[in-house]
């Protein structure tokens, strides 16, 4: 079974809207301002099986949110803290109002997809938080961790019927959480702890709510507005110095707070003493390093300000399931995926000709080194990304400069990320003057206006460009099926 991809179901609704895509090792994100409206959108994993979809969005036109998931077996907790939405599965022809502040549950057990419509001349600020039922999860994350308890106690007691739909009352209770996800960024380990937190605290207020057993919620910010942005810089302050000791005293020293404040802070913030916070923040961190570079567990150890490398697994283990190594393993980060980009001049007198024997030949040999990527031509040049293993890409970086077809070959980025910007080998040909391709091989071909090609030597502008191409590919590979 496919596990629900927020990410995925967001470039859909990207595709839909004529929308700004692009996604990182922090979620998915989507901008735009169209005839549609305007907006933006995030989508996030906390856990494999534990995902979140936020939306902001000024609606000028209908807007009908397709498919946005269909998976049996999980439940999406819906919760609208602004404007209206209608709601309703595939082939069931009753729509549902999910009005501002209702508590929202649905699911099902027929890989039906929801529809969400939101009507023209609305603003609307929503999320779709997903929990996918545990016994469907990889047996490596049934260890009894966080995330596995979590589901298992929101799923114990579901209906088992082919439709689940529970439409409550309205209620302010989870507002402030719902809020806070959608309005806080992913960048920084701070905010994307608060990010968890308000998630956790959301699903648990819905949960509660939908049995009729909701806890008092205190949504009141117990801090000042100076205060608050004092608790929010020590938040920064850690996750820049996780490599030192923390102590509460010297957190005191730092913000002129004193220590009960400083405690009632982060419970309000983050759900969570300060220890805790640091712990949480070390780990995640950690988690950040696993999946980004090559550094081995000793070393990330030390990185994160921990002494002990069997604590270290101990405490990761407890909130992703698994240990550091195994970690590093089910992530194919074994052997890190090397990537790296650059731009070259096409000499005078390049043929259409030239063109497909270039492609055609990278095609075949780099699929024998297990290196994918992409390949553009545009206005008498070439852009290419490439991943794969670092050996074998700096080898082939060095024949390509020696290649007469192309001069002046510039790196514009190199690096080791988690998994492949580009599945497989596609190639992409962009140019007027050859925008058909007769070839043995098949090859991708992307319409220049989709791309942003200003700037495009600038290494952020560039990473930019390389999201566009691979979400073209991606989405027209699943409209072709």
């Amino acid at each position: 079974m496919k596990i629900f991809d927020a990410i995925d179901s967001l470039r859909r609704v990207s595709k839909g809207i004529n929308g700004d895509f692009i996604e990182n090792i922090s979620g998915g994100f989507l901008t735009f301002k169209n005839k549609y409206g305007k907006g933006n959108a995030k989508a996030f994993k906390l856990f494999t099986g534990l995902e979140v979809l936020s939306f902001n969005i000024l609606a000028s036109e209908t807007i009908v949110l397709e498919k946005l998931y269909k998976n049996s077996n999980c439940l999406h907790f819906i919760f609208c803290t602004e404007g209206f939405l209608t709601h309703y599965l595939d082939k069931d022809v009753e729509k549902q109002n999910i009005h501002r502040l209702q508590n929202v549950i649905i699911g099902n057990n027929k890989n039906n997809a929801s529809t969400i419509v939101i009507p023209a001349n609305t603003k609307v600020k929503f999320t779709i938080i997903t929990v996918i039922e545990v016994s469907h999860l990889s047996n490596d994350l049934k260890n009894g961790n966080q995330l596995s308890n979590l589901l298992s106690n929101i799923m114990s007691n579901v209906s088992n019927t082919e439709n689940y739909t529970y439409f409550g009352e309205i209620s302010s209770k989870t507002a402030t959480f719902v809020d806070t996800i959608i309005n806080t960024n992913l960048s920084g380990l701070s905010n994307r702890l608060i990010n968890e937190a308000s998630v956790y605290r959301a699903l648990a207020s819905q949960y509660s709510s939908r049995g009729n057993n909701i806890k008092k919620v205190e949504n009141k910010n117990p801090l000042s507005k100076k205060d608050t942005l004092q608790i929010i810089e020590l938040s920064d302050y850690i996750s820049q110095n996780l490599h030192e000791t923390i102590p509460l005293k010297k957190l005191t020293l730092i913000s002129g707070l004193n220590q009960k404040k400083i405690q009632k802070g982060f419970q309000y913030f983050f759900g969570e003493t300060v220890n805790k916070f640091i712990t949480n923040l070390r780990v995640l961190k950690a988690k950040e390093y696993l999946e980004e570079t090559d550094f081995s567990i000793s070393e990330i150890v030390y990185k994160v300000g921990l002494n002990s490398r069997s604590y270290f697994s101990k405490i990761f283990k407890e909130k992703y399931g698994l240990i550091p190594k195994e970690y590093k393993k089910y992530h194919h980060l074994s052997n890190p995926t090397f990537q790296l980009s650059y731009y070259s001049e096409a000499v005078e007198g390049i043929t259409k000709k030239d063109l497909i024997a270039v492609l055609e030949a990278s095609k075949r040999n780099n699929k024998l080194q297990s290196i994918s990527g992409c390949l553009i031509y545009y206005k008498a040049s070439f852009y290419q990304i490439l991943e794969g293993p670092k050996t074998e890409i700096l080898n082939l970086i060095e024949i390509i400069k020696t290649d007469k077809r192309n001069k002046n070959v510039n790196v514009i980025f190199e690096g080791v990320k988690s998994g492949r910007t580009f599945g497989e080998w596609n190639m992409a040909l962009i140019q007027d003057d050859f925008n058909t391709i007769e070839s043995n091989d098949d090859f991708d071909v992307i319409p220049i206006e989709f791309l942003p090609m200003t700037d495009i030597k600038n290494p952020l502008a560039n990473k930019y460009l390389w999201e566009k191409a691979r979400n073209y590919l991606i989405i027209n590979q699943e409209v072709d099926k």
